[in-house]
């Protein structure tokens, strides 16, 4: 018996996928503690009333910057069929071709802020318009930053990956704790969530400096990337569609307290959803690395739900048996949302797992997830409009909505499993 355990984490220790998961796993939890951290102080050294401004434009900023995930998706599979045909030129001009992309989009964004920042803090009831003003720069570093990540991760260098995130993150940090102790307030919070991802996005070309200089076959047109993004975009943005909206809707129909005590059971149980970005983040060029070679993928997509599954299981029972043990860094005055963080996890654990499922579809090149997706983002607004009495309700359908879309993405990858024979209908395998 023990020397077969012995040989068991002997395969595990040589296991790419499983070395992969745990660098970038364990990569991804430190960050998460500082993007906690950042929270979590300035929710303690602002009070509910002002954390809630906060939290709404951080949510804010993920919608508004949902093309952000989508160009680090086209990212990641062009790097990952690049690096599958050892095509170093290739990934070169992926990054000038990304970078642009990324320019342009986020100088449209940006404009859009500057023009419309006071009706949009005026629907947040944010009362310093400067805090929506700020997330203009915040679209344009999160965009760039994005799009040179998607090429790292592709290329599956995980502990580069890791760095970038972790600098992003306590950069954050530091930033938030001096403007909030200068007297900045809500909009120096604000003001970190651009300093962070600038920092990350110059110290990404240092990642990126010297790559094999091969040259390029210069196949790679801007028409390419355009027909993948387009279905990534329908997949990355509804899943942080979904990640943000209720803590958006639960801004406008909630009082500013109620919305401060949801905002902060969202946050802390977020990281079951963040820890599920990094499964699916190393899944995804896996995968994508596989099918562009014509060999089996399946291994990867069942260890990748195993180590999900795992991974919620025990978040979801810490979450729900010891709330007050994990309410701890935001303080009493949060202490409403006690009851809830069970239902929190769940909540987001099934979205890490559907998120999971969208992803390995997104490497395939296949359209099957779209119509469970956008009927989860249709589903989920309409019960929060129909039903927001306080957060407790307004959590009830965010549990709803996601149940159904997890059901739906395992119902789709079982036929897909159990029918492989299948799995070519409606891809472009070598597609890019």
């Amino acid at each position: 018996m023990l020397q077969r355990a012995r040989d068991l984490a002997s395969r595990l220790a040589h296991d790419r996928l499983v070395r992969n998961n745990s660098i970038y796993l364990a990569g991804t939890f430190v960050a998460g503690v500082g993007g906690y951290a950042y929270h979590f102080l300035t929710a303690r050294f602002l009070g509910p009333a002002a954390y809630g401004a906060v939290a709404s434009a951080i949510a804010a900023l993920y919608l508004l910057t949902l093309p952000a995930p989508v160009m680090q998706t086209v990212a990641m599979r062009f790097a990952s069929l690049a690096a599958a045909r050892n095509d170093s030129g290739r990934i070169r001009q992926l990054l000038v071709r990304v970078s642009v992309v990324n320019l342009a989009v986020g100088a449209v964004i940006a404009a859009l802020l500057l023009l419309l920042g006071p009706a949009a803090a005026r629907y947040l009831q944010i009362a310093d318009p400067r805090i929506a003003y700020v997330l203009a720069p915040a679209t344009m570093a999160a965009l760039l930053v994005a799009g040179n990540r998607g090429v790292i991760q592709g290329m599956q260098r995980f502990v580069a990956l890791s760095v970038n995130v972790l600098l992003d993150s306590v950069t954050r940090v530091v930033v938030a704790v001096a403007a909030i102790a200068a007297g900045a307030g809500a909009l120096g919070a604000v003001t970190a969530v651009v300093v962070g991802p600038a920092l990350a996005y110059a110290q990404s070309f240092v990642l990126l400096s010297n790559p094999n200089r091969a040259a390029a076959d210069n196949s790679l047109s801007f028409g390419d990337l355009g027909k993948y993004a387009a279905s990534a975009a329908v997949g990355v943005m509804g899943v942080t569609f979904l990640f943000n909206a209720d803590v958006i809707l639960a801004k406008h129909y909630l009082s500013p307290a109620s919305a401060g005590i949801y905002a902060a059971g969202s946050v802390l149980a977020r990281v079951v959803y963040f820890l599920g970005l990094t499964v699916a983040g190393v899944m995804f060029p896996a995968v994508a690395t596989l099918h562009a070679r014509d060999e089996a993928h399946f291994r990867v997509v069942d260890v990748s739900l195993l180590f999900m599954g795992g991974v919620t299981v025990a978040f979801v029972a810490v979450y729900g048996l010891v709330p007050g043990l994990v309410l701890i860094p935001f303080g009493s005055s949060f202490a409403p949302v006690r009851p809830l963080l069970g239902l929190f996890a769940l909540a987001l654990s099934l979205l890490a797992i559907a998120n999971l499922l969208v992803n390995y579809f997104l490497s395939l090149n296949s359209l099957r997830f779209v119509p469970p997706l956008v009927g989860a983002c249709i589903l989920e607004v309409v019960l929060i409009t129909l039903f927001h009495r306080d957060p407790g309700q307004v959590l009830t359908m965010v549990v709803i909505t996601m149940a159904a879309l997890a059901a739906a993405m395992g119902g789709l990858y079982a036929g897909d499993r159990l029918f492989s024979g299948r799995t070519t209908a409606g891809q472009s395998p070598k597609g890019g």
